[in-house]
């Protein structure tokens, strides 16, 4: 056979074997087979869990809280709190300075713990009139721990100053972590503030605490508030071109729980409401609002030249 016999065969071979191995599978839906071996697939890493510094398994206080809701029915609610983020707290310096006491009510290892206890309290409605309703259950849950001042051993668990407890004035402040009064089983009017705010802030609620020259309060965002069953008219403050109506966490109003007991438990005081019961500044005095997300400004320092010894180099 010539060669210009063998080049129309090796041609016609060729055609047929790319019609075996590409047109037909194409027409068929079949996969193309490929030489060698096949690339590489790119796999994300699985997502590590998260870490969680107070494992659920650890030890942890309990706390049993009865109070009166807005219905007037007596509740019963316990709360949990890991043993590790309450030493934890115990051990953290407090801010000096009171525009960061915001710091305390957002807390994120606080979160967990003040998220569960809100929605136990006032869980979701989709019905404003009851969602409100609800969230007053959470003031009035607030309100309702006893009373304590800062510079009394009584409103600490270990029955002593802790640590960080700051003197002021001869007096002593120590505003606590929210999951602090809770553990504690009260506190004072910051620490009221404190934790009502961080349990509004975790449902939702835009609010601001309120400083007064001797009581803490906070102030709820709200719209045109004109409740119903109000004899009062309710009383807010302008800031940042938003209306916060005041809302107490505590009150000194309503007497000792016992006779023989320095604690004084709170009375509910529904929002807006600084009538009867009130101290006197928050009925004269327009508050320092202090946002629960403010940057204090830094604090001014001088640099002096230092004195040497006589004769000293």
């Amino acid at each position: 056979m010539e060669w210009k016999d063998v080049v129309p065969v090796i041609a016609g071979g060729l055609v047929i074997l790319v019609v075996a191995l590409v047109v037909k599978p194409a027409l068929l839906g079949e996969p193309i087979a490929s030489p060698g071996p096949a690339p590489a697939t790119y796999l994300p890493p699985a997502p590590l869990p998260a870490a969680t510094p107070f494992p659920e398994d650890g030890e942890a206080y309990t706390r049993t809280f009865r109070w009166t809701a807005i219905d007037g029915g007596v509740q019963t609610t316990t709360v949990q709190v890991p043993e590790a983020l309450f030493l934890e707290h115990r051990e953290t310096p407090r801010f000096a300075d009171p525009l960061a006491w915001g710091r305390y009510a957002l807390a994120e290892e606080d979160r967990p713990v003040l998220e569960a206890l809100a929605r136990r309290i006032a869980p979701t409605a989709g019905n404003p009139e009851v969602e409100y309703l609800r969230m007053m259950d959470v003031v009035f849950f607030v309100q309702q721990i006893p009373y304590e001042l800062d510079n009394s051993t009584d409103s600490y668990v270990e029955g002593a100053l802790p640590r960080y407890a700051r003197p002021v004035k001869g007096d002593v402040e120590y505003p606590k972590y929210p999951t602090e009064m809770l553990v504690d089983g009260k506190g004072d009017c910051e620490d009221s503030a404190i934790l009502l705010s961080g349990l509004l802030d975790a449902l939702g609620y835009d609010t601001v605490l309120l400083r007064y020259s001797d009581h803490m309060a906070l102030g709820i965002r709200m719209e045109g508030f004109n409740p119903y069953y109000a004899k009062y008219t309710p009383k807010y403050f302008d800031y940042g071109g938003k209306h916060y109506y005041y809302v107490e966490g505590t009150s000194f109003y309503g007497g000792k729980v016992s006779a023989d007991s320095p604690i004084i438990r709170g009375k509910p005081f529904p929002i807006g409401d600084t009538q009867d019961g009130s101290i006197q500044s928050v009925k004269s005095e327009i508050p320092k609002i202090i946002p629960l997300r403010s940057i204090p400004a830094p604090v001014e320092y001088r640099i002096r030249p230092a004195r040497l010894p006589a004769g000293g180099a």
